[in-house]
């Protein structure tokens, strides 16, 4: 069998389970640190509450992927979370979720594992958005998360520095 067939035969099972954001959608990517909770408390150790080292590192990050290869219009950060939108005539890769994923996923494990001189994961999901509505409610929900997520931390450690135990 030559090898193109051969190529050609083999390929529909790598891509059989593709899928395909539409032209024209708005695109989301969200990345999340993997286990970064016991990354930033136990083996960097960082400052509770907002430690300055771990925010430029997340900045840094958001920066670096916001010009990997996609056509993103924004990029926010929180916590261990970056999230991207991309803009509507975005073609990289024609819109493939395994590939927008993948990339994402790695350009932000490998920058931020660098920078830290540590190995780190992020794991990366694409929301499709069919108009710029849902656009701002998804960075409100990223932005009321954020301010939930914080109010809860500032209590949570200004109680324990006052020496009060986790319960």
């Amino acid at each position: 069998m030559k090898f193109d067939d051969f190529d050609k035969r083999m390929r529909v099972y790598e891509q059989s389970i593709d899928q395909y954001i539409v032209p024209g959608m708005y695109i989301v990517a969200r990345l999340d640190g993997r286990s970064f909770t016991k990354l930033t408390r136990e083996i960097c150790k960082f400052e509770a509450l907002f430690d300055t080292r771990f925010r430029n590192l997340m900045v840094d990050t958001t920066k670096h992927i916001m010009n990997c290869g996609f056509k993103v219009l924004y990029g926010y950060t929180e916590s261990d979370e970056i999230s991207l939108l991309f803009s509507p005539d975005n073609s990289a890769f024609a819109n493939k979720v395994r590939k927008i994923n993948t990339i994402l996923a790695g350009e932000a494990s490998g920058y931020f594992s660098l920078a830290l001189g540590k190995a780190v994961c992020f794991d990366c999901r694409v929301v499709p958005l069919p108009n710029i509505e849902l656009v701002k409610d998804y960075f409100l929900w990223r932005q009321e998360d954020a301010n939930r997520n914080a109010l809860n931390s500032w209590y949570y450690w200004t109680l324990r520095k006052e020496g009060l135990s986790k319960k």
